[in-house]
Formats: C-alpha cells, structure tokens, sequence
C-alpha cells in the first residue's frame, strides 16, 4: 500500500499528462479508484486545457460506475469527457430522433449489449440445441445487433462501438466445450466474428470492441465482480473497468486528437540491447536467447505498427556504419533498412534531427511518436518539441516488446491499402526527389515521371480512405473539415453532392487514393464544400489537374459557377493563394468565385495524363 502511495505522490509531482502516461505504463502498479479520481483532479490543473469529448452509452446492463474511470482516462489523453448514460434498457428508444443520445450528439457512442438480453434463447445452454437451431439463433442475434446499429448510425454522429459482455458463467460443456460442435465459446466468437463483418460491410464508422480480449487481457478470475453483477449489474471489476474505460478512450483519442503517423525509433538499447559501436554485431542482443528475445519481439510488434498504417523511422546517436550493418547483416535483425521511411544516424542533438525528419516526411512534429531508452534524451525531446509524444521504453527488458500497446494514437478504426503501403510510398518519394535533382529543370522531371491521374466520382468503393484523408490531411487542405464514413458514404449517395476522389501514379509505383473534393450542388451554382490532398503528393501539380477534370465535370452537369472558401489554421498555409491561381475571383463574404465560363486548362498545360470515371452511386 505504502508503494502505491509512492507511486501517486510522484504521478502527482509530474508536470505534464505525457509523463504520467509514460510512468504509468512503466509501471504493473494498478490504482485505486480514489487514487485514479485523485490523478484526474491533478491533471485538469496541467498545461494545454482538455480537449472535450462527448460519449454516449446505451445498455442492457448497468454502466454507471464506469464513469470515473472514463474521467480518468481521458484526463490521460488531455481529453475532458462529458458522459451520456441512456436509461437501462431503453436501446430502441434511444436510437429515435430527440432522444436524450441524440440530443448529446455523441462523438463516440459505445452500445453495451448481452447477447442474452438480445434474445433469451442465448441464455441457454446450447448443448440442447442441434445444428439448425444454433444457426437460426445465430442469425437472429446477429440481425439485431447489427440492425441495432444501423439504427443508431441514422439518427447519431461520431463513431459507433459495439460491445458484448462475455459470459459470466463458465461454458457449459467445461472443460469439453473447445471439443464440442455444440460448444458455446465457438458459438460466441462465430457469431462476433459475422458481427463485426456484418457491421464494417452496412454500418458505416461502426467497429466492434472486443470485450473478449479485455477478458483474455485480465483473466476471467479478476474481469468479473460477482458481487456487483448480481445485486446491481454491474459485471465488472476495477481492473477491467479501467481497462474498457481505456480501450472507449483510445477511440475517442483517435478521433479528437491530432493523428500520429510517425513511430521514430533510437538503436542502442531500443531495438537492441547494448552498444554496438562499443559491443560490435557478436555482442548486442538481439537474438533467441534473454534478452535479445525481447528486441526480436519488440521488433516484430513494430512491424504490427506499420501494418496499422504507421510509417517507422531511425534517429539515432551513432557512426552511421554500425548501425546500417546492423540493418543490412545482423541475422536476428527482424526491421531492415527497407522498413524505415527515414533515418537520421550521426551525433547531432536529437530535437533537430527530429525537425530534419519532420521537414523530410512534410509531416509534423505532433504526428510523431519518438521512443528512446535514454532519459536524457527524452527529457531534451520533451522540453525542445513538447509536440512530439515521448515514449521512454522500460528498463526492464521484458517490459520492452508490450511498451507501445497502451499508447492511445496507435489505436486505429479502419485500414486502408494505403496504409498497408505507406512506408514503400515514401521510399518511392525519396526515388522522385533524387529524379528531380538530376532532370535539369522542373518540366523535365514532371514529364520524366510519366503521371497517370484517375478521378472517381461518387464511388464508395474506399470509403474509409475517403474519410481518413478529412480526417487526418491538414496542409493541403483548404477548409480542414472533417468527416466520418457516414457523413463521407450520406455524400456520396446524396443527388446534392459530387464526391471525387483521385489517386496518382507514376514510373516510380501508385501513390493510391490521395486527394478528395465534396462539392454541394444547387441548380447552375455548385459549393467546394472540401479540396484536399495528401503531402505525398504535393509539388507534382496532381491538384491542378484534379480541378481541372471537376470544372470539366460540373461544366457538363450544367454548372456554371463555383464558389468555394478558404479557412486559415496554422497548417494549411500551403493552400492560402490556391484560389486566386486558379481563377477565382475573391467576392468581399469569405468567399470566392470560379466562372465556369472562363477556359479551363487541358491536358497539353502538365505533363499528366487524367482519366475520369463514375463510381458506381453516380446520379
């Protein structure tokens, strides 16, 4: 109890929400409830005010006492959550226009459901049912789950989390239950597995949160608060309240928080253990054995990461030869040089290397994520780039290879092809810029990349691209609007909307989807609602182009004027003059104007060839 103590009073002592974080996943200590409500009081106190978050939840089981931990949570994140319970039992009623969810206008709403409540027949024991019957419930439960949902997502905003509560009982068959074709655990993870297909197939920014794997996580023996479950319905302990609490926080995080994208790694004592100008290759671990176990897994969760759609970069402390032949030859070396997008390997401080990666990815430094075993290095992070989140990894190398698993902005809600291939993006790019610097001059180059630029009208084909790109482009971005699936996929079935999206490709490979405009239609007047495009892509005059095929595109629906408007962040100042160079005449109200009278550029002004197609909701 004494060290527990301890451990509070020097969360209390810290200064920033980052170093509480990064403490406390240093740490296997568990919090009381009052310690964690006393560490949410503190953090409320510290710099940078909480970003608000409405959550809503709707239950067939009593919720409430989650609340603190969520406050905690949150207050983790710098997030400020105001929490929307709905009446226990009400979710039909809740998901009708002016219910008390509505009017929350969640930002992520968490469905808490029994499979048992949903149907009664789930409740018993599946040993007396034969095959059809366990099929017929299946299809059931499944239908109202997921039609549950729909009915939410037509009536709310935000994202949409759908949990089951795993059963408080042990299987009915024992120990036998995993043997059985009756077995109600395989019957379970069936019909979640079909959810979860069901639900990314019709229900647009809706995900499943795996109850199961908190389970699993916990261990059934301390998920379960049998006391609780049986006089109020409440199931859960504090370990797995705080835990739940954390996973419906990490989504909130993703969607209101600034996007990370870059994981940008030290060597020594990082993805190794030691020094390998001082140890050489025989000496570092890094193999089969403790603790070079611990760096091979460590490695390969990194790889995990990037597969999420997070790009890996090197800054290390180091003669750039060691550490390459490390990459190149070491043979328990699981990342190569190919994994990483960029590396800064030399002796300078590390917050400027960390600024020379930023400027060479055109990413900021608030989507970086820098992990280091050094507290020194760390601290100089911190204090120079208190945008970067600074992750220290734990002295103890069995806590290496999980240290990143907690952190909330490596949470994802979907995955995209792009995502799968970012990291051979950037390499391409790295491929064009050394093109560029033998072409000669600027028309050279572009001509020498033979460009091919696909537009897609009205296609829900990559909707969740579609979204991400709102969600997370900020400099080439004229208004910086964003939008779920289901806002992005009520566009693209609307007859008031053009919803085109363009993706680029070159000699170098394809960049995939990386631009998107939503533009309202009224009559002979049309709205650039959203104009954006990835960074990757930027200096290739692709956005030219991708206005051009939309002029020529409204100019065929009989549009004859455009206006579109320009709202200043402190990122996009990229875009400030893009109207003005391309003819549009500023009108005095914030807004501009295109007159689709005017000529509009063709093919033979930029060295890309542009192909047009309807997607398959085209009006």
């Amino acid at each position: 109890m004494k060290k527990s103590r301890d451990l509070v009073a020097e969360l209390m002592a810290l200064s920033s929400r980052a170093q509480v974080r990064a403490r406390l996943a240093a740490t296997g200590d568990t919090l009381t409830l009052s310690q964690a409500q006393q560490l949410s009081a503190h953090m409320q106190t510290l710099a940078d005010a909480p970003v608000p978050v409405r959550l809503g939840i709707v239950r067939t089981y009593t919720t409430d006492l989650l609340d603190p931990w969520l406050d905690f949570e949150a207050a983790l994140q710098g997030l400020a959550a105001d929490v929307y319970h709905a009446p226990y039992g009400m979710t039909v009623q809740e998901a009708t226009p002016g219910s008390g969810l509505v009017r929350h206008e969640p930002d992520v709403t968490v469905l808490m459901l029994r499979f048992e409540d949903l149907d009664p027949e789930s409740g018993l024991p599946l040993a007396s049912f034969d095959a059809a019957q366990r099929q017929a419930l299946a299809d059931r439960v499944c239908q109202r789950i997921v039609g549950l949902a729909g009915q939410f997502r037509d009536v709310i905003p935000g994202h949409i989390l759908v949990s089951l509560l795993p059963d408080v009982r042990r299987p009915g068959l024992g120990g036998f239950d995993t043997m059985s074709d009756s077995g109600e655990a395989a019957w379970r993870h069936a019909a979640k597995s079909r959810i979860a297909t069901m639900l990314q197939e019709s229900v647009p920014s809706a995900t499943l949160l795996d109850l199961d794997e908190s389970l699993a996580e916990i261990g059934r023996a301390q998920f379960f608060d049998r006391r609780f479950w049986y006089t109020a319905r409440f199931p859960f302990s504090p370990l797995a309240a705080r835990d739940i609490a954390r996973r419906i926080v990490a989504v909130a995080a993703v969607r209101k928080l600034p996007r990370a994208k870059v994981i940008v790694l030290d060597a020594d004592n990082t993805l190794w253990g030691g020094i390998i100008g001082e140890d050489g290759m025989q000496g570092i671990g890094l193999g089969p054995d403790y603790p070079g176990n611990c760096f091979v897994e460590f490695q390969r969760r990194l790889l995990d990461f990037q597969q999420r759609g997070f790009i890996l970069a090197m800054c290390s402390k180091n003669n750039p030869q060691d550490a390459l032949e490390v990459l190149r030859s070491h043979p328990h070396q699981v990342l190569r040089e190919t994994h990483f997008a960029a590396m800064r390997i030399n002796w300078e401080p590390k917050p400027q290397n960390l600024r020379s990666l930023a400027e060479e990815l055109n990413l900021g430094l608030e989507s970086f994520i820098f992990v280091d075993d050094s507290h020194h290095e760390c601290m100089a992070v911190r204090t120079e780039l208190p945008q970067v989140e600074v992750i220290q990894t734990p002295s103890r190398a069995v806590d290496i290879p999980a240290c990143l698993d907690l952190v909330a902005r490596l949470e994802i809600l979907s995955l995209t092809a792009e995502d799968r291939e970012k990291t051979q993006m950037y390499v391409q790019e790295r491929k064009r810029k050394e093109l560029a610097t033998v072409s000669g001059d600027r028309a050279s180059y572009l001509a020498s990349l033979e460009m091919r630029l696909s537009v897609c009208i009205d296609d829900a084909g990559p909707l969740a691209r579609l979204a991400q790109l709102t969600q997370k482009t900020n400099q080439f971005n004229l208004t910086t609007r964003r939008y779920d699936e289901a806002e992005v996929s009520a566009r693209i079935a609307s007859p008031e909307w053009i919803v085109a999206h363009f993706s680029l490709a070159d000699i170098f490979g394809d960049s995939g989807v990386v631009g998107l405009a939503m533009i309202a239609v009224a009559g002979q007047e049309a709205t650039l609602d959203t104009l954006l495009m990835s960074c990757r892509v930027i200096g290739r005059e692709a956005e030219s182009a991708f206005l051009d095929a939309l002029l020529r595109e409204l100019r065929t629906r009989g549009v004859d004027r455009l206006y579109a408007e320009y709202l200043p962040t402190r990122k996009n100042q990229l875009v400030e003059n893009f109207l003005p160079e391309h003819r549009f005449v500023e009108q005095g109200d914030g807004r501009w104007l295109r007159d689709l009278g005017l000529p509009i550029d063709g093919p033979e002004v930029r060295p890309i060839v542009v192909d047009l197609r309807a997607g398959s909701q085209q009006h």
